[in-house]
């Protein structure tokens, strides 16, 4: 138990709304009883010619191992009193704690200064009275047909291009291009390609120099790169080209019929195929539109009730995403990524982070609590989804940890429920 005059004098300066600094000072008497403990445990391990091992002067043990023993006390006073000074302010640090101004001399009081971020507590006072809007979830035949023009294409199969035709945008053709030097008459060696014409991996004049050709042909062309070619010194710059077709073909499509229909899935007919795709379409509508109302109403709460984030929290967030959500020591690689990435992902980190932190602030201010009945709900659900027992959906989130991630989405759900119900949503 420490006396008076072994305890801590801590002052806590807060330079921002999450950050905290605590000015610690350790009386010398504490200091110096630490360093005497460390001194005999030094003095029972060490072994020195002439000595037995315990029985080292208290000279000679100062003059070998003082500097050591000197940051062994050092390193043990910061560490105790910072542990305790955050106990007795009930504090709980969310990033590193850096020490700084860090004074210290025999027979002296330590002082030091810790710096460290606390996780924030935004003051939300105003969420209602906002007006969002929900975006369009109709689902037209338009809509439909893409999405059945698109498995149309995957299922589609390439077939040499018919004797005499030449090729068309949508074929794949393999050509050799070589680069000519008219000036001096050299060229240099073939390169081949394959690419489909109109998908943008050649410049519209190579393209268009393709179509003009049977598979088998060549021909010499001179296509200019386009005024909007990415590489500006490049734009409007003359090519001499040497272009052999050496294969082409077109994909044929199979019918949207019955057969069709059953290759895609267990569908019995294109038109169960047609509502199978009607429902998803309307489904994922859906699920966007909410998404967008969400997304609305933190915007407008974090408007009306500003607050920033810390940095280490954002770092924390990126290197989380980095790394796979993994907490774990980044490598190398993944450092120099995150430095790369940062400037970039940012934005989007703060506001998923203010999103966060949000909801868990609603969440604790309207008692939105999460029962047992709760998350048996959620799991029936899922288990409906995937036609599974709802006995080996729980035991499967249970063993994969994820269980923690299923009682945060039905508190953002809870918390988003009640932001809608004091709010207007068009």
């Amino acid at each position: 138990m420490s006396t008076d005059t072994e305890s801590l004098t801590v002052t806590v300066e807060e330079p921002a709304a999450w950050s905290r600094v605590l000015s610690i000072i350790v009386p010398a008497e504490r200091v110096a009883k630490t360093r005497r403990a460390i001194s005999r445990q030094i003095a029972e391990r060490a072994k020195l010619p002439g000595f037995r091992k315990g029985k080292m002067p208290a000279g000679v043990l100062e003059q070998r191992f003082g500097p050591a023993i000197d940051q062994e006390t050092l390193d043990r006073m910061i560490q105790e009193a910072y542990r305790e000074a955050l106990e007795r302010e009930d504090l709980s640090p969310i990033s590193e704690a850096e020490v700084d101004n860090v004074v210290y001399q025999p027979k002296e009081d330590l002082r030091f200064d810790v710096r460290f971020d606390i996780r924030p507590d935004p003051k939300i006072e105003r969420v209602e009275g906002f007006t969002v809007k929900r975006p369009p979830t109709e689902i037209g035949d338009d809509d439909v047909d893409s999405v059945l023009e698109r498995l149309r294409n995957e299922q589609g199969t390439w077939h040499p291009l018919p004797a005499g035709e030449t090729p068309d945008y949508e074929d794949r053709v393999t050509v050799e291009i070589t680069e000519l030097d008219g000036s001096e008459g050299q060229e240099a060696e073939a390169e081949q390609f394959r690419f489909v014409i109109g998908e943008g991996q050649a410049i519209p004049d190579v393209e268009e120099a393709i179509t003009t050709l049977e598979p088998g042909s060549e021909g010499e062309f001179r296509p200019k790169f386009p005024d909007d070619f990415p590489d500006e010194s490049q734009r409007g710059k003359e090519q001499h080209l040497r272009i052999r077709l050496v294969e082409a073909h077109r994909k044929e499509l199979p019918e949207l019929d019955d057969e069709f229909a059953s290759s895609v899935g267990e569908f019995e007919s294109i038109g169960a195929l047609r509502e199978r795709i009607e429902t998803d379409l309307k489904k994922d509508a859906e699920e966007r539109a909410e998404a967008s109302v969400r997304d609305q109403l933190v915007e407008r709460i974090v408007e009306a009730n500003p607050f920033d984030v810390p940095e280490s929290m954002v770092d924390r967030y990126l290197r989380l995403m980095l790394t796979g959500g993994r907490d774990e020591k980044p490598t190398p690689e993944q450092e120099a990524r995150f430095t790369e990435m940062k400037p970039q992902l940012r934005p989007q980190a703060e506001r998923s982070l203010r999103r966060m932190m949000v909801v868990e602030k609603l969440g604790e201010r309207e008692d939105l609590r999460i029962t047992p009945e709760d998350v048996d709900a959620r799991v029936e659900e899922m288990a409906e989804q995937y036609g599974r027992e709802p006995g080996e959906v729980w035991i499967q989130l249970e063993k994969s940890g994820q269980l923690q991630s299923l009682e945060n989405e039905i508190r953002e759900d809870k918390v988003f429920d009640f932001l809608k119900s004091v709010n207007t949503v068009e």
